[in-house]
């Protein structure tokens, strides 16, 4: 059973008063300007959206850690995307028809990653041409046929993540 602590006991016998005056002494106001506005300050911060890639795995990857950067090339033609690895798959997730969660389950699957890019990167970089037709939410979506070995996932250190499948 945990011990039940009085008032007294935290601040060694002082009363309430003495104790939050002691903490106030300690308080440096050399620091403290005198110039206060009464003005309300706003700080806007420009609104982001991420799509998210899933990317399954034929063995967990014990090498990559979350946030760490992964690079999608799609080797004919040289293209390269920087992507966040974010989260891992979660085991015994089901949707409905409608694509809405029906059962959740919160342990993760290692063998699949979700990977993070910004939505503004997939629908107005011109450096990849052919990459950005791969994102079903982006505004250059394409059906694509593509070989497994012509895309490839290039972990930070360099190496390939070996994969089976992807989702984007």
């Amino acid at each position: 059973m945990e011990k039940e602590y009085t008032l007294n006991e935290y601040t060694d016998g002082l009363t309430l008063y003495d104790f939050v005056r002691e903490q106030l002494l300690d308080v440096d106001t050399e620091e403290l300007s005198d110039n206060v506005s009464d003005e309300i300050q706003v700080d806007i911060t420009p609104e982001k959206v991420y799509f998210w890639t899933r990317i399954y795995l034929r063995e967990e990857d014990t090498e990559i850690k979350i946030g760490d950067t992964i690079w999608i090339e799609y080797t004919p033609s040289g293209e390269k995307l920087e992507t966040k690895f974010i989260t891992y798959g979660k085991k015994g997730l089901e949707k409905d028809h409608e694509g809405e969660v029906v059962n959740y389950n919160p342990e993760e699957d290692k063998k699949i990653i979700c990977l993070m890019i910004e939505e503004k990167t997939i629908n107005h970089s011109d450096s990849i041409p052919f990459l950005r037709t791969l994102f079903k939410l982006g505004r250059h979506y394409e059906e694509q046929i593509i070989k497994r070995s012509e895309l490839i996932f290039i972990k930070e250190n360099g190496g390939i993540l070996d994969y089976y499948d992807c989702e984007f």
